[in-house]
């Protein structure tokens, strides 16, 4: 089954085992249909059932079944939330999921020049970690319709508008 990192546990809130979350689409609503989610860290994976789901002011909080206490959730604050492809939020035109967009390759003038690396949230924009193919060197290119053009998730490639980013 394919999956996706859908969001990240910020802490604990309360006394309860409840732990903030934070969608990467800022979408929550294809959660409330999930019974199990799969959480993630870098060296640990672990299926976990969701106990309860609610909004609090701004915030969005999540419980999951045997977290009971804020000292247990604290252990979990980091960690991310993997869910399968099909019951993520639908995309609309021009979204696209971080996962897709990982390992995509640098296009100028149909020529490879770099490869996505890994992708960060940046102030204004996401930021690429972009390889150069020749220097092996890495750059940071926002993912903005002024730097990047055309998107072919299916063949992972992108198009670089401002090659000059990359020098």
């Amino acid at each position: 089954m394919d999956y996706l990192a859908t969001g990240v546990l910020r802490g604990p809130h309360g006394i309860q085992g409840f732990l903030k979350l934070h969608t990467f689409s800022r979408e929550y609503d294809h959660l409330l249909t999930l019974e199990v989610v799969s959480l993630r860290n870098k060296e640990q994976s672990r299926e976990m059932r969701i106990e309860s789901f609610k909004q609090a002011g701004e915030e969005y909080l999540i419980k999951f079944a045997g977290v009971d206490t804020p000292e247990e959730a604290r252990g979990y604050t980091g960690w991310e939330i993997w869910i399968p492809r099909d019951t993520a939020t639908a995309l609309e035109a021009g979204e696209y999921y971080i996962a897709d967009l990982t390992a995509c390759s640098l296009l100028v003038a149909n020529a490879v020049v770099g490869k996505v690396v890994a992708i960060m949230e940046g102030p204004q924009a996401l930021l690429l970690e972009v390889e150069v193919v020749e220097t092996k060197k890495r750059y940071l290119v926002p993912f903005m319709k002024q730097y990047i053009g055309k998107v072919d998730v299916e063949r992972k490639e992108m198009e670089l508008l401002a090659p000059e980013l990359l020098t």
